[in-house]
């Protein structure tokens, strides 16, 4: 009898241990990783919020870091992410492909501005047709996010430059960049490629160079600083109440898909990076939102569902709510690459 009795102890506590082993491994993929960056955030609150009703039994864990930052996340140290958002789609390839992502998804376009306030300098004054004359002025002060960094910097390089076709001003670009900091550039054809160097070295306090661009807007309400470079989705999604924006040309402001081919991609922003095989050369097009599953991901299967409520119109509404335009519908780069929950979502990119 006390051998039966130790018998059925043992089976239990077997059981048991079986079960925790269980618990363990399910705990693990009940957790969605998510890495982000600024400007799409009230989209993805939505859309977790949503999915948090759906599926309560999953935890959502969000890291907010600008786009480079996050994907070098993934490939330098080597932490898992379910999802990875970037503000530019088009740098998920020459970062994370082919070892730790296969495609993209391309959801939405936002557009380049000036943000200020109405305490900056020339405020009642500045436009779409003056701006950079304004800020070339003496007692202006204005900041751009660091082109090395991340998408808003060297994308606010590629909408100066473009202002020097655009207005036909060769001056512009000089004037406000290369003046002030180390950044330069060179012109071979009818072609513009920029240079951003390890130390980009503001030559003065006329000009403020920061990682994030979003610690640019509140100093412009402080008035530390008069104006800043941004997209549209991070000054409205993200800068504080009070900040306006000056609405740019298309030729300018890189919201438009036709103006791709001739025009925005005549610009080109080399970027540096510690190591000569990470240095990324970027052509320059239209602003758009991207985001990817990486292939270590946990829960690729909580990652297709969440992403179904965030290209849907939860999303879509919530994107449009910050000035960003969502791509409807979404594209990808690769349809038989993506979970076969999102591919109805989606088409073939041209």
């Amino acid at each position: 009898m006390l051998k039966s009795n130790q018998l059925a102890m043992a089976c239990v506590l077997a059981a048991s241990a079986i079960l925790t082993g269980c618990t363990r491994q399910s705990d693990v993929q009940k957790t969605l990783v998510i890495f982000h960056h600024g400007s799409p955030t009230p989209a993805i609150e939505a859309a977790e919020k949503a999915f948090g009703l759906k599926y309560p039994s999953i935890k959502v864990m969000r890291e907010k870091d600008d786009a480079l930052a996050n994907m070098r996340k993934v490939t330098d140290l080597g932490k898992n992410a379910d999802i990875v958002y970037t503000d530019d789609y088009s740098i998920i390839p020459p970062v994370m492909f082919p070892k730790y992502a296969d495609f993209w998804i391309r959801y939405a376009h936002d557009e380049m501005t000036i943000a200020y306030a109405d305490n900056s300098k020339y405020a009642s004054e500045i436009n779409g047709n003056n701006w950079y004359d304004i800020l070339a002025r003496k007692d202006v002060k204005w900041g751009i996010a660091d082109p090395n960094a991340g998408p808003d910097g060297y994308f606010s390089l590629g909408q100066i430059m473009l202002s020097n076709i655009f207005y036909k001003n060769g001056k512009i670009f000089d004037n406000l960049v290369s003046a002030n900091t180390a950044i330069t550039v060179r012109q071979e054809g009818d072609r513009y490629i920029i240079d951003c160097p390890e130390n980009l070295s503001p030559k003065s306090s006329k000009v403020l160079i920061r990682p994030d661009p979003e610690t640019l807007y509140p100093m412009i309400l402080a008035g530390d600083l008069d104006y800043a470079f941004g997209y549209m989705g991070s000054v409205i999604g993200e800068g504080p109440a009070g900040i306006r924006t000056v609405r740019l040309p298309a030729q300018v402001n890189l919201s438009d898909l036709s103006l791709v081919q001739n025009t925005y991609n005549r610009v080109s922003i080399n970027l540096f990076s510690d190591r000569p095989d990470r240095r990324i050369a970027i052509t320059l097009g239209a602003k758009a939102n991207g985001l990817t599953i990486p292939l270590n991901a946990q829960n690729k299967e909580a990652a297709a569902n969440y992403l179904k409520i965030f290209l849907g119109p939860i999303g879509g509404n919530a994107l449009k709510g910050v000035h960003i335009t969502p791509i409807d519908p979404a594209e990808t780069n690769d349809l038989n690459r993506v979970p076969a929950l999102l591919r109805p979502l989606l088409r073939q990119a041209q």
